[in-house]
Order: C-alpha cells, then structure tokens, then sequence
C-alpha cells in the first residue's frame, strides 16, 4: 500500500467526549499537541497503524498500561496522562484519531513544520502533503467539530444537530467517523421527532407524559418534549408548586425536595422565548434539599422554572415546576420607624433600578394594602421618605421598584412591605427657663408636655444632639442630669461644677420627644474656708480651690460697708490671698466666678443676682446660633464670720515662801481684751462652709456681737496650759499633748469673765521646768495669744 495508503483517512473531529478536560490540561503543561509527553530523547511518535513510540528500529504500542508508567514516571504531567489512559481504555482508537486531529489543526496554520515535532520524519511529511489536501476549519467550525463527542455523549441531540450544521457538508463528507456520526444522528432524532408527535397527539394526560419523557430520553435537550413536560406539570395554584422560586437582588433561589440521592438538571423557561436554558444545579447532600441559583434571568421578563429528576445524566421522570416568577427585584432593608404624628420609611434599591413608588396603606382595614392613604414617586438615588400629620394607629408601607423590560415595557416588582405603627407620643415641651435664685441655684420651668414626663438631660457631644421636636426611644435617651429638676419651687444646684445645655426632653411610656434646650453654667463650691490673722491686720484666706474655675470673687462686709476683689487662680497659688481687714470684726464670702460674667464692678444691691453673658464658645457650637446665650448661676458663697481681734494673755501667780531665793509660781492669771466693732448684717444668701469653717448665715443675721464684752464672743478657743518637769524640760512643748496638762479653760470660761484666775495643780513646780500655753479649737486661728517673759515659763 505505501505511505499514502496506511494512513488511510483523516479526521476533522475528534469525537472524544474528554477532549475539553484533554484541552485544558495540555494548554497548562504548554504543549502544541499531546504527542510531546509521550516521547523523551532520541524518541518519535508513529501513527500509522495506531500509536506507536519508536525507539532506532523498535516501535512500542501505547497502551494503557505504558500510559500509566509513564504518568507515575512523570508526576508533574500526571493527570494529563491519566486522562490518556482512560481516553484509550473507552476506546482503543480514540488516541490516535485525536492526535491526528490536533496535528492537522496545527500544520493548517502558519510555521507547521515546527510544530508537529515529535512525530517520525516521513510520517511527518506524508502528513503534511495529506492535509495539503483536506478543508481547512475556521475557528466556529473547529469549535462545533470538537464539541460533537461531549454532545453525543449527553445525548443533547438537538445541539449536536446545530454542532453539524455549523461544520458544514463538505467538512462531514471528508471525514467518514464523522457521516457514519451523522447518520446515527439522523436516525436518533427521526424517533425523536414520532415521539413528540405522538405526544401531541395523545388524548390524555399520561400518554402525553410517556411520550414527551421517550422524546427526552432520545434527545436530552429537546426543547418541544421540555416546555411539553413544564406545562403539563405547572402547578394549579402557586402555593401548590414543588420548585420554590424565589427573587434576591437579581438572583432567582430555587429549592425543592429531593427524594433520593439523584442527581437534577434545572432549567429556566422565560415567556417570549422557545428554548429553556439550563441552570447551574448544587449537588445536594444526602438527606438535603435540592438547591440553584440563576444568575442568567433578565429584568422585567416572566419565568418559570423546572428541574428533571437524572438517570446517567437523562431525564428519567416529569419535573417539578415552578409557579410563574416576575423578574422584578424589590427594594432590600425595608424599615419603618415612627415619630410623632409621622412614619419614614428607608430602603435600599437594587441597582440599576428607574424609579420607586412608596405607598402608605390602612392596615386595620378589611384588605391590608387595599387602600392607599397617600404615596410619593421616589427616584433612583432616594432612600427614606416621611409620611407626616398621621393619626396613632397601625399602618403598612410598600416600596414598589419599577423596572424595564428587555421590550423597553416598565414592569412593576410586587413591592416590599413593611408594618409601621404610629403611637401616641408625649405633647413636646415648647419652652424651657432657667432662672437662677437670688440664694444660690437655679429653678428650671416651662410650658407644654401636658400628661408627660419632663426630663432634664444633657448630651455629651452637643453636636449630635437631634434637633428640637425629634422623637426618639426612651432608651436612646442620656441619663436624666441627678441634681435638676423641672418645674419644682425649690432652686437645685450640682455638686460640682456643670457648664452645657440642658435639654427638656418630654417622656412618656417608651417615647420622647425633644424639647428647647437652655445653656447654663454654674461655677463649683468653694470648700474648705478658712481664714487666719496676722500681726500686720491681715487676714489669710485658705480654701481649696474649685475645680475648672479661672478665678474666684471675694466679697467682704465691715462696718457696713462693702468691698470686692476678683483673684485669678496663677495668683492665689502664686502668693495666696491676703486681705487687709484689720483688728475689726468682718464677714467674708467667697465664690467662684463664672467665664461667662461680666468683670465685677461695684458691689451689687443683691450680690447673688444672675448675670446672662453671651457665650464665647458658643460661636464654636454647631447647635448654638449667634444669640445663644448662657444662663451664669452665681452660687452662694462659702461664708467665714471673723470676730475682732481678740487677745489671749496670761501670767503666772507666784508667791515666795520662806527664805525662799526664788518665787513658786502657785495659779496663772488669764485675761481676754479685745477691739469694740461690729459687722454689717452680713452677706446676703450666705450659708455655712460645707467644712464648718464658716459661720451659718441665720446666726449672722443679728450682727456681729461686741468684741468688747468677750462673754458676748461667738466663740473662744480652749486655752490649754502644758508643762514639763524634771529631766523633760531641756525643751518647751510643742503641742498640747507634749507634756502634762497642768490647766484648761474652755471657751465658755473664757467667755464667762475678762479675767480668770485658775490655781495650778498640787505640788508647786520646781526647777527646772518649761511651760507653754496652746489655743485649740475651730476658733483657734481667729484669737491671739500673748504669752509672757520666756525667764518666767522656763527656769532651769
């Protein structure tokens, strides 16, 4: 026969079910053909009579056993040769034909004799001369020929048929594998075709199912016995259907129940269109329900879906059918919130959606949704809309999408719903005072919120603080501010200092609704008051300094008359606070001043009057206007009561005894002097120090008495009289209890007489000894004591 004669025809199809897989696996190992992972060096391929490997003068059959070999030799290239394998154990011919067929393919191009390396040389050239000779494929053709093996195998028929349509006669004609494919093919689908004819012909529902499942069975992917099947097999009414179908976004969720562990094939028949599309189908696990998802449906058409129970990858039984879906996404994250007297609606459009109606219907009526109470027409990009003037009661909002067919028709999706009640919210506070009290604090009144609750609250971050008239949960509501209170008779006042907005905020069950607000700053305490004179007639006032004060106003009353200073706090620390009150006595009020108050001028007629001062951190204030103003309270002063200068002195009694050379001292003699001078009546809206050091202001109110008559005296320290005998006294007490107390007086007995003799204990002292006396008491630092000659108090 010669060369030309055994090579005999050549193929213009591979007709190999595996060649996609072949095909991808070849162009990841980068090979022109799959001949080249068969032959090492020094190696060539025959294909003659069948696949060869020839090594010198010896030829070695490609089996499937040196297949195998060479795939555990060669694990890189293993899968490849893997598929080798089962492509020649399901058809010993099969290799052959498809490396002939990929040869061909390339010496038809540019560059071919490079390209069938690999091959034995007169092989090669008899090759080459051969397809010199054959019709050259275009790409559509080379396509369709190479996907006829898979198709067959499928038994999609019907795309086969189309798949030798598109390669043409003359294609099919030069290749004998293929006519005798052809031929089968026309056979098949001739028993196809009475199938379907008798199915339409059938008088009965059963006959007409037999028929249409034969035609299946024959030809997988007929569309006639498809849309036949669906149609007998659509359910009556919606709620009945087996296949749920169901739109998210613009994707359609298909779920059934599967019986068995057999595999499904979904499809997707759209209304206006003659073939079903296949939809990708997720193998269920066993016990599982059957899942898909379409990802293929267009907007504004109407589907219906379907999925075939499989036997060997063929419909073996009806399907179950879907009732008829409209492709027409709703609007996502629908909700509904209500305020007072109002309900907005938010949602999220699925994109590419044209426009939007928001309807609000009555949901206590016969039908819900029936009638339409009002709507709006929203527009791509808007997302919230709000019904006002509702009366309380329940309601039902629908955001209808619309969308455009692929006819250019706008269709509407059916609407997603969403529950909205409007509740009875509390009457809104409509005004909000702050009136500070002449004593100190501030009453907090207003109008409005009628049979509601009236909280007084601050937020921490004034900017997102809702407007006035904005209802909210109680539950989103700060905590109500301890000290305040609204419409009491009483003045409240923080413990500590509180600059901020107070907003009235009317409260009833779980709503609120925001009322005014009102800026108020009150100043902290003062605390620790407490004041000492010094020999130059000034007295030193000592206090703790109130916290996020700059300074402090410092007023004093004497003789009737008044006076005030302003002491910044870099100065109280830097050289304290000393005032020149001399020996008279005086009452002295301190208070924090507000950043907000006007500088102090002359003394006011009623010192604790409020001062409103315009805000100078209101500019900064996003929810503060240009007349923001802020309410100063001017708190009531730490009060301190100073009585005159009075004097303490005493002097040892001593009586020489005998022939004595020194005198025994045997009593001390106390005596209290002090200056004539009387306070004012006091200041006004005074109150104790919260430390006791100041004097209450219900005791100030009847003047200060005469610091002539020391029985007339508020208050006298204790006099303590300490001693030390003996070995002890090589130094003086330091402190009243730095020794034994040889004397006492109170301050009443002090107080009770000018002049106060008291004998010293039994047992007169003797040499050496050291004496001193110690004032103690709260008014201890407010009364002088004058001792006598030091010669008299120690003697050694």
């Amino acid at each position: 026969m010669g060369l030309p004669g055994a090579l005999g025809s050549l193929p213009l199809a591979p007709i190999a079910p595996e060649y996609g897989e072949l095909m991808r696996l070849q162009y990841a190992a980068g090979l022109a053909h799959f001949g080249e992972v068969l032959v090492g060096d020094g190696e060539t391929l025959s294909v003659l009579d069948g696949l060869f490997l020839c090594v010198g003068n010896r030829r070695h059959h490609l089996g499937t056993a040196r297949l195998h070999a060479l795939a555990d030799a060669n694990p890189s290239r293993g899968p490849l040769l893997r598929l080798l394998a089962d492509i020649q154990t399901r058809d010993a011919s099969a290799l052959r034909r498809v490396l002939l067929h990929q040869l061909i393919g390339l010496l038809q191009e540019s560059g071919s004799r490079r390209k069938a390396s690999g091959l034995d040389p007169a092989e090669a050239a008899l090759l080459e001369l051969a397809v010199a000779a054959l019709p050259v494929l275009d790409a559509r053709q080379r396509k369709a020929a190479e996907s006829l093996g898979g198709l067959w195998q499928q038994r999609r028929l019907r795309a086969a048929a189309r798949a030798l349509d598109a390669v043409g006669p003359a294609v099919v004609r030069a290749d004998p594998a293929l006519a005798h494919l052809a031929s089968r093919l026309g056979r098949r689908l001739g028993r196809c075709d009475r199938s379907l004819a008798a199915a339409r012909a059938a008088q009965d529902t059963e006959s007409a199912r037999t028929h249409y499942l034969d035609a299946l069975r024959t030809a997988a992917d007929d569309d006639t016995a498809t849309r036949g099947l669906i149609m007998l097999e659509r359910p009556r009414r919606p709620e009945d259907a087996p296949l749920a179908a169901r739109l998210s976004g613009d994707r359609v969720l298909l779920a059934w129940p599967v019986p068995d562990g057999r595999s499904w094939r979904a499809v997707r028949l759209t209304r206006g269109t003659d073939r079903p599309a296949v939809v990708p189908v997720t193998s269920p696990a066993p016990g599982a329900r059957g899942t898909a998802v379409d990802h293929g449906a267009r907007r504004g058409t109407l589907v219906r879906y379907a999925v075939f129970p499989l036997l060997d990858g063929v419909p073996d039984g009806p399907p179950l059918v879907s009732a008829p879906l409209l492709v027409a996404p709703d609007a996502e994250d629908l909700t509904v919130t209500d305020a007072p007297a109002r309900l907005t609606a938010r949602w999220t459009l699925p994109p590419g959606t044209a426009r939007a109606t928001v309807l609000l219907h009555a949901a206590d009526g016969p039908e819900p949704g029936g009638k339409v109470l009002a709507r709006h027409d929203a527009g791509a990009h808007e997302d919230t809309y709000t019904f006002t003037g509702l009366r309380p009661g329940s309601y039902l909002v629908r955001v209808v999408c619309h969308h455009s067919s692929p006819e250019g028709r706008e269709v509407e999706s059916a609407g997603a719903r969403a529950a909205g009640v409007v509740h009875a919210w509390p009457e809104a506070v409509t005004a909000l005072t702050a009136e500070p009290d002449p004593e100190g604090g501030v009453r907090f009144a207003g109008a409005g919120a009628d049979g509601a609750e009236v909280r007084l609250v601050t937020w921490s971050d004034p900017a997102g603080a809702p407007p006035e008239g904005t209802g909210l949960p109680t539950d989103a509501l700060p905590a109500a501010l301890p000290w305040a209170a609204y419409g009491t008779a009483h003045p409240v006042a923080p413990p500590s200092a509180f600059t901020g907005r107070v907003v009235a905020v009317a409260v009833r069950g779980e709503r609120a609704v925001v009322g005014p607000a009102v800026r108020v700053d009150i100043p902290a305490p003062v605390t620790g008051l407490r004041g000492l004179r010094e020999h130059d007639g000034q007295v030193r006032l000592v206090f703790d300094w109130p916290s996020d004060a700059g300074s402090v106003e410092v007023e004093w009353e004497q003789a009737g008359a008044r006076d005030r200073s302003r002491v910044s706090r870099s100065r109280y620390l830097r050289e304290g606070l000393r005032l020149p009150i001399g020996p008279a006595a005086v009452r002295i009020g301190v208070r924090a001043a507000s950043r907000h108050e006007r500088p102090a001028g002359p003394p006011p007629q009623d010192s604790a009057a409020a001062v409103d001062a315009v805000d100078a951190a209101g500019a900064a204030d996003p929810t503060a206007g240009a007349v923001d103003q802020t309410v100063v309270v001017r708190r009531a002063p730490a009060v301190l009561d100073l009585p005159g200068d009075v004097v303490v002195s005493f002097r040892l009694v001593t009586r020489r005894r005998g022939l004595a050379r020194r005198a025994t001292a045997e009593a001390v003699e106390v005596t209290v002097t002090g200056v004539a001078a009387g306070a004012g009546a006091g200041l006004p809206g005074s109150s104790p120090d919260p430390d006791g050091a100041g004097t209450p202001d219900t005791a100030s109110r009847s003047g200060l008495p005469d610091p002539s008559d020391p029985s007339d005296h508020p208050g006298l320290p204790d006099l303590v009289l300490v001693g030390r005998a003996g070995d002890a006294a090589t130094a003086r007490p330091r402190h009243p209890e730095d020794g034994d107390v040889l004397v006492r007086l109170t301050g009443a007995e002090l107080a009770a007489s000018p002049r106060t003799v008291r004998e010293l204990p039994a047992g007169p002292l003797r040499p050496p000894y050291a004496l001193r006396a110690f004032l103690a008491g709260r008014h201890a630092g407010s009364v002088r004591l004058e001792e006598p000659a030091l010669s008299t108090l120690v003697v050694r």
